[in-house]
Parts: structure tokens; sequence; C-alpha cells
């Protein structure tokens, strides 16, 4: 009889120590899962070296003297995540389809083109940039962003890029 009552003593112990590391091993894959994932959501991978090409226009739409509004819809990978954003560039036609951003290096706002004047102007604060892009005046530090461009089977394609705001070097972001 003490034999069997040492077995089931034994069975009992068992089960006891197996349903106390069931939940410890449940609780070990949440935090583990939750670690992994505040790892990735704060050091995500960024790609910006392997920015996509994007067509902007043919190049027989891409004619005058002055710069040319175009919208492209460019792809952003951001660690795990990927979104889809319009932006609009500006073509210099004769500047051999150079591609300027329309994003004003002080604070961000989208400069329009002003006939009057023969160049950019940033409404948000004053910012004045020449036909080529260059800084005029204002409180932006530099000139507008020049894009890389290529053109693919007779249409211009561009790598979009975002640029920190308000300093005087080009400073890709991701």
């Amino acid at each position: 009889m003490t034999d069997s009552h040492n077995k089931e003593s034994r069975t009992d112990e068992g089960r006891r120590n197996f349903l106390l590391l069931v939940p410890l091993g449940i609780f070990a894959a949440v935090a583990g899962t939750l670690l992994t994932a505040a790892f990735r959501f704060l050091h995500p991978h960024v790609t910006t070296t392997d920015a996509k090409w994007t067509d902007v226009a043919p190049l027989s739409d891409l004619k005058g003297e002055r710069p040319l509004m175009r919208s492209i819809v460019a792809e952003h990978d951001v660690g795990w995540a990927s979104t889809r954003e319009e932006h609009f560039v500006y073509v210099l036609p004769e500047k051999n389809h150079q591609v300027l951003s329309s994003v004003c290096p002080h604070e961000g706002c989208n400069v329009s083109w002003r006939d009057d004047t023969n160049g950019f102007f940033c409404p948000c604060h004053d910012s004045y940039f020449a036909a080529d892009g260059s800084r005029i005046s204002g409180p932006a530090r530099r000139g507008l962003d020049p894009l890389p461009t290529r053109t693919e089977n007779g249409v211009l394609q561009v790598q979009y890029r975002t640029f920190a705001n308000n300093t005087e070097e080009r400073i890709v972001r991701g």
C-alpha cells in the first residue's frame, strides 16, 4: 500500500510542477513577444539607400521655359511598415529635366512658382528661391532640394527623398 501511495504522491507532485510551469511558459512567451515588438518599434530598419524609382512624366510632356509642377506617389518603407504618399515636385525642363522637391527647407511647407518674380516662394515664412531652386532670401538656410533622376523608356523617374529641415547641409531623412 505504501508503494502505491508513493507512486500517487510522485504523480501528484509531477502534475503540480507541470501546472506551475505552464503559466510561467505562457508568461515568458508573451513577454518575449512584447519585448521583440518594442525593440523593432524603437529601432526600425530604415531603408534610405534603396529608394524606389517613381515615374514623373514622359519626357515629351516636359517642355517649356518655366518649372513644371508634378504630383508623384512614392512608397516609403520604415521598419516593417510601407506607406504610399503623394508628393509634389518641380521639373526644370531647361536644366536637363532636373527635379526639385517642392518642400521648403526651412519648415517643410510647399513652395509655389510665381510668374511675376520668376521664382519660387514659400507662403509660410516668406522664403524666396531662384528659378534654379537656389536660395535668394528668407529664413530658409539652403536652396530647394534636388532629387536623383533617371530616364527609363522615355519617362523621367525620380527617387523621392526627404531632408532635414532648417539646416545648411542636405541631410537625407529616413
